[in-house]
């Protein structure tokens, strides 16, 4: 049984220190996250036909489509759809992108799962 002496401290941090700096790691994401709400990201496929802008916490924000595009979908929907299909996917990988590495000041790097 290991006893602790009066005034001998028991190694690294106390229990205490730990979940201080836990609860505060916990609020610098917190901001984190919030912050990633104003910060948007934007992917353009095929020469600008479409363009998406989502932001950080991959929320869609705007969808543009070229008149061009538009008259062309009239006979070709199938190209039309897969623009759309790969601008959100490129926006949605940006948008990830974006966070883990904003994430990753907070976290020094550390890739906590299910954080995004």
């Amino acid at each position: 049984m290991v006893r602790k002496l009066k005034g001998q401290k028991t190694g690294g941090n106390s229990q205490s220190d730990i979940l201080r700096q836990a609860q505060a790691m916990q609020q610098q994401m917190l901001e984190v996250q919030e912050s990633l709400k104003g910060k948007e990201v934007e992917a353009s496929v095929g020469g600008g036909a479409v363009v998406v802008k989502a932001n950080g916490q991959k929320d869609i924000v705007s969808i543009k489509i070229s008149e061009e595009t538009i008259k062309d979908a009239i006979e070709d929907k199938e190209m039309l759809e897969d623009l759309v299909l790969s601008a959100v996917t490129e926006a949605m990988r940006q948008a990830d992108e974006l966070a883990e590495k904003e994430m990753s000041a907070v976290t020094g790097g550390i890739n906590i799962p299910g954080l995004f």
